[in-house]
């Protein structure tokens, strides 16, 4: 007998970015679980609740696409309510320069919406904003674009990947049921990383589409710039570690590997939250928006606890959408559960 019981569907990004607007410079968002990361909502799509409101904010000015964002996470945020207090630093005709924070717990039902002896500042950032639509002036081409950097990876038929989960080069990276269950927000993505090595050591280039469906538009770039694949560190390491990581069957007894894979099995006790995201925008993407888009991501150092991530997104057509910069920590998920447990190593 077929079950009566719904079965619950994700709100999908633009619901779960929606902004209500309380007075001239206090708006409220709601932050959805199931762009979660344990307890903790992502950080990019937290930031990008704050951009949405930034977006309202300047919509007088036609000045609706963020130009540059500086993020710093003070404090984990929560799933549930939140006030973004905007304080206009400068209001230009061409760029207009904005400090964000958002706020929650103690929050009050009318002005001035916060209460400073119990409401945490849980997000603070600096952004600028224009519109790139009209923005000119000088371009030229520099050295970087005839690198082998900025080749874009290839994709002969975005439809049949789609479709088949993989061709030749790509394949659709499986979420593991404890990840799913645990970090909601990576099953909001798929990820299209490279079926064999690296394209490049140490880099690890995707291409991401919306497990959804919905285009990828302009709102979504600081959730695009911070959300990576539960292994994305397997593409990231030293080529050395990666043999060890991905060492045939035969080697299982080799006391390297099974020392390398045990640490391996212990990221689903770890947590990378971020410190600091910078997030520059290079191109507007079209107003219906895109389906995929190809992402780099790279770290110069993974040491002591903390690392950074270099981010470069493109289109389909090898045109730089925006570039991003983090600092980030590897810590015990009892940071963000709360829950007792354990430390233990990490890779």
């Amino acid at each position: 007998m077929a079950s009566d019981k719904a079965v619950r569907v994700p709100p999908s990004f633009s619901e779960a970015i929606k902004v209500e607007q309380l007075s001239s410079h206090a708006y409220q968002v709601s932050l959805s679980k199931d762009f979660s990361v344990g307890a903790v909502p992502n950080g990019g799509y937290t930031s990008a609740c704050m951009l949405a409101a930034a977006k309202i904010h300047l919509g007088p000015r036609d000045q609706p696409d963020t130009l540059t964002a500086h993020f710093e996470f003070p404090n984990r945020a929560s799933t549930g309510p939140a006030i973004v207090i905007i304080e206009d630093v400068k209001l230009g005709k061409q760029v207009s320069t904005l400090h964000l924070t958002l706020w929650q717990g103690g929050l009050l039902s009318q002005a001035p919406w916060i209460d400073h002896s119990v409401s945490r500042r849980v997000i603070l950032a600096y952004t600028t904003h224009t519109n790139l639509r009209t923005f000119s002036g000088t371009s030229m081409p520099t050295g970087y674009e005839v690198t082998p950097a900025a080749e874009l990876p290839s994709v002969s038929d975005f439809e049949a990947l789609k479709t088949n989960g993989a061709d030749e080069a790509w394949a659709l990276q499986k979420l593991p049921k404890a990840y799913a269950a645990m970090m909601p927000s990576l099953a909001r993505w798929q990820f299209y990383v490279p079926r064999k090595e690296p394209l490049s050591p140490g880099v690890l280039d995707m291409w991401i589409r919306l497990d959804s469906g919905e285009p990828i538009t302009q709102s979504t770039l600081a959730y695009v710039v911070d959300t990576f694949p539960h292994n994305m560190h397997t593409f990231l390491a030293a080529p050395a570690l990666r043999e060890l990581l991905n060492a045939p069957p035969e080697r299982s007894g080799d006391s390297d590997v099974k020392e390398t894979r045990e640490k391996d099995q212990q990221r689903s006790e770890l947590w990378f939250p971020t410190v600091v995201m910078n997030m520059e925008v290079k191109t507007a993407l079209p107003d219906e928006g895109v389906e995929w888009l190809a992402v780099r991501a790279s770290s110069k150092q993974i040491k002591d606890g903390k690392f950074d991530i270099e981010v470069l997104v493109r289109d389909a057509d090898g045109e730089i959408i925006a570039l991003s910069n983090h600092v980030a920590m590897i810590v015990n998920i009892v940071r963000n559960t709360g829950k007792k447990g354990k430390s233990k190593a990490s890779l």
